[in-house]
């Protein structure tokens, strides 16, 4: 019975982040939710409360996910470059699931939510600066550059590129565009030779 109702909160939460990203919170619909995850009403509101409730759980999980991912990555082996390559990466599957809607209606009509989505962007930028640091430490990264200020600019790299828009005005494949922010964040874009 159990199995059973984590099996259908999985399914609700696939179907409403699915609508959630894409549309927004305004749009999210229960009765579309409930429709598409071929269940009643009744069925939905067994497994949560409302229709806050149900975005809760979604980013809760998303966050959840995409924090494990990242932590894994980054405590890992890997020389600096390809940490940062795949880093990349991963942020770019997280912010091209997400529509700018569903970005402006968290910030505008969810503040809790949006405040839990910036408390771990700043811990993971607080990530990348220590490993930027450690990487100063052992010769790596130059020792003029501001290790939080580097890890800034990569975040804000990231999600000023990887949204969908620039994809369409843009003739770049996504990998590409991720494999240029790493270039850029670790060579510059300049020559050595002036």
């Amino acid at each position: 019975m159990a199995y059973e109702k984590d099996a259908l909160e999985q399914k609700l939460l696939d179907v409403a982040e699915a609508q959630l990203f894409r549309h927004g919170y305004k749009a999210l619909n229960l009765n579309d939710v409930a429709r598409e995850a071929g269940i009643s009403k009744v069925t939905l509101y067994k497994v949560v409360e409302n229709k806050y409730a149900l975005a809760e759980k979604v980013v809760r999980r998303f966050l959840a996910q995409a924090d494990a991912e990242m932590s894994t990555l980054l405590a890992g082996s890997l020389p600096l470059e390809e940490k940062l390559r795949r880093g990349v990466q991963l942020l770019a599957a997280l912010y091209l699931r997400m529509d700018k809607r569903f970005l402006s209606d968290l910030q505008s009509s969810l503040p809790a939510l949006w405040q839990l989505i910036d408390d771990t962007r700043k811990g993971r930028e607080q990530a990348l600066a220590a490993l930027f640091a450690k990487a100063q430490r052992a010769g790596v990264v130059r020792a003029d550059v501001d290790a939080g200020l580097l890890a800034a600019s990569l975040l804000v790299l990231v999600r000023g590129i990887f949204q969908p828009a620039f994809f369409i005005t843009h003739d770049v494949s996504t990998e590409r565009a991720g494999e240029m922010i790493v270039q850029l964040v670790l060579h510059g874009a300049l020559t050595e030779a002036e």
